[in-house]
């Protein structure tokens, strides 16, 4: 069995997987319960050989958002709750509180992996993999690995391809990122802008496909030009790595059978004339589970130890 932990933007999500990828135990719980007392590395130690205990696992993985140098092992930084991890050797940390080989990844190549391996991306020789969540991840897996560019940035990249230069600022500093437009709080942005009925809805994204899997019109303008956005920056990651498989996952693609047909079909009308056509896209299988999966195999991980 193996031992896979996602520290993600909102949540962290713990799971013991069989060695063919299915689900021994899984639990989801918000960063907070973490980081609201004590101190955040003990907490998750202590959560981990907790739910670890009696279980006779023989390698893990943390995925977690931010700079990862996979090779060390050392969240070389981040924002948030993650910052309170940088610097530390935590594949050495969790390894040794767990008694087993360990490695550490950046969660967006993790769910890329968990996805190539066992999910929807499983059989593609090149996979971009997109999630749409708190923001928007990308990663690439080519030659069977996760791929990692010349730092720790190579290929994660994707939500931070300008579709407007000149559109609203992203935190990363640059103008019209996709992120700003795609990821999920951008989405309840517009959402809500467009809506005024689901303004003050906490999260208008259900009520709004529930709208147009109802058929009414009003709410198409705004899902248009939401999968043109998206579309411009699928177009762009088909033509920077030539993928024969674009898997998209995160929260806002619960609603991937109301999105996807509209999606696709601007995706091919944009892209180029040889992946025109070419480029299967698929909504991601594994859930939230895919990132904590991607960490417990990731294909680093030295089972010898």
């Amino acid at each position: 069995m193996r031992f896979g932990m996602d520290f993600g933007g909102t949540n962290l999500k713990t799971g013991i997987f069989h060695e063919d990828g299915s689900v021994v135990d899984f639990i989801e719980h918000p960063l907070t319960t973490f980081t609201g007392n004590g101190n955040l590395l003990d907490n998750l130690l202590s959560h981990a050989q907790k739910f670890a205990a009696n279980k006779s696992i023989r390698g893990g993985g943390l995925a977690i958002k931010g700079l990862v140098n996979s090779a060390t092992g050392i969240l070389e930084d981040d924002i948030g709750a993650g910052a309170m991890l940088a610097g530390r050797d935590l594949r050495a940390t969790f390894g040794d509180a767990l008694g087993v080989p360990f490695c550490v990844e950046n969660d967006a190549r993790a769910y890329a992996w968990g996805e190539w391996l066992f999910g929807a991306g499983k059989g593609s020789k090149v996979q971009v993999c997109m999630t749409l969540g708190t923001g928007l991840g990308c990663a690439l897996i080519k030659d069977q690995h996760p791929y990692q560019g010349s730092d720790a940035l190579g290929g994660i990249l994707g939500g931070h391809i300008s579709i407007d230069r000149n559109g609203p600022r992203c935190p990363c500093g640059n103008y019209g990122c996709l992120e700003v437009y795609c990821s999920a709080p951008a989405f309840a942005k517009r959402i809500r802008n467009a809506h005024p009925d689901l303004e003050n809805k906490a999260d208008p994204l259900p009520p709004f496909f529930d709208k147009i899997a109802a058929g009414d019109s009003g709410y198409i303008t705004t899902l248009k030009a939401f999968q043109r956005d998206l579309a411009i920056g699928i177009v762009n990651v088909i033509h920077a790595y030539g993928p024969d498989r674009i898997v998209l996952g995160g929260g806002v693609m619960n609603s991937a059978s109301l999105i996807l047909p509209g999606l696709i079909e601007q995706v091919h009308q944009m892209a180029w004339t040889v992946p025109r056509n070419s480029v299967d896209i698929q909504p991601a299988a594994l859930g939230n589970r895919a990132a904590a999966i991607g960490a417990a195999f990731h294909p680093d991980l030295n089972l010898e130890r």
